[in-house]
């Protein structure tokens, strides 16, 4: 039987740095658990991992930096990050995903609490499963509190069904639980896995600074309530179905985001409002209430806003919305260049 061999840094290790000689690693199943140690590559993508090598980090306050997982198929996770403040940084993962399309793996699972993930390179993804996931323990109040931040997302090739999403945070379970994460100044470019580049699953957590360039799809807040799309740029290049925003739940922010030639409609528009389901269960779709849509500007988009988009069985329209102060340019004879939405109720504001 082919086994991996296992690379296991102890616990005992405190305070100390490891260095890892350049070269190719194969079929490695690297596991560090430590408190405030520091992995890192003898020099920055010099540590080739590949076969079904992976890595895992638990611990506390550890540090992995400048691993490259390459040409491999990992059983389940690349890399998994468990414990607490614990980070990985300037690694890669590139065409990981082995010839079988229906293997179902993570390539990025995060588990524990105040994790960091950044400035990676995530691209090549061709088979079923998210490329990144936070897991949330199921009744935790206190949220995972990750911070994902200045990575790029490069290409992932549609999946032709659900479960193709870049980033996920949460999962239906446990999706009216605080994440409280953080997933700021990160590049999407041509992640085409489904409609949800980004799938929000989870309460409270901000999306800020991010740009999606000629992606097919959007950023969808799908469960959770409270959370925040601050800032983030969406560059259309009237690339496919390419959207924006799509609203689900209560008490969302979305605003100071840029929108500009996303062709898009319905479900697919710059700013997308689903409707709800009657009594609906936690991996329907919940009622629209009392979200916040304002400063933004949207730019030659075929939709710029769409307002109770339906869905399987929904039946209820957004309530208690305020659509404030958004600047539409949309050039088309078929699209006004300023938008006064209908009032479904007194909080329905002028756009324009």
């Amino acid at each position: 039987m082919h086994r991996r061999s296992i690379i296991l840094l102890p616990f005992a290790l405190r305070a100390e740095s490891v260095v890892l000689p350049n070269g190719i690693y194969r079929d490695k199943a690297l596991r560090f658990e430590g408190r405030g140690v520091q992995v890192r590559a003898e020099s920055p993508g010099g540590v080739i991992l590949t076969g079904s090598s992976t890595l895992t980090i638990n611990g506390e306050g550890n540090t992995v930096e400048g691993l490259h997982f390459k040409d491999g198929a990992a059983p389940k996770a690349v890399i998994t990050i468990q414990g607490n403040h614990n980070r990985v940084t300037n690694c890669a993962i590139t065409n990981y995903s082995g010839p079988d399309k229906t293997i179902d793996s993570k390539w990025v699972s995060l588990y524990g609490e105040d994790n960091e993930f950044d400035h990676n390179y995530i691209a090549g993804k061709t088979n079923r499963g998210t490329t990144l996931v936070v897991w949330l323990q199921k009744g935790d109040t206190a949220g995972a509190k990750h911070r994902i931040h200045h990575n790029h997302f490069g290409p992932r090739e549609p999946l032709g069904e659900n479960g193709g999403e870049t980033i996920r945070v949460g999962d239906s379970s446990t999706s009216l639980q605080p994440g409280l994460c953080r997933i700021e100044n990160n590049w999407f470019t041509g992640c085409d896995g489904e409609i949800e580049i980004i799938s929000n699953k989870s309460c409270g957590n901000l999306y800020r600074a991010n740009v999606l360039k000629a992606c097919d799809g959007t950023l969808t807040l799908r469960h959770g309530n409270g959370c925040k799309v601050q800032a983030n740029i969406f560059y259309g290049d009237n690339y496919k179905r390419a959207g924006g925003v799509r609203i689900i739940g209560e008490n969302h922010l979305v605003e100071d985001n840029y929108f500009e030639n996303l062709p898009g409609t319905g479900n697919r528009a710059a700013i997308s409002f689903m409707q709800g389901i009657v009594d609906t269960p936690l991996n329907g779709y919940a009622q629209v209430k009392r979200a916040i849509v304002r400063n933004n500007t949207i730019v030659h988009c075929v939709e710029p806003i769409a307002r109770s988009v339906k869905g399987a069985k929904t039946t209820l329209d957004p309530i208690e919305v305020n659509i404030e102060n958004n600047s539409v340019d949309a050039k088309s004879a078929s699209i006004p260049k300023h938008i006064t939405l209908k009032e479904a109720g007194p909080t329905w504001l002028k756009s324009g």
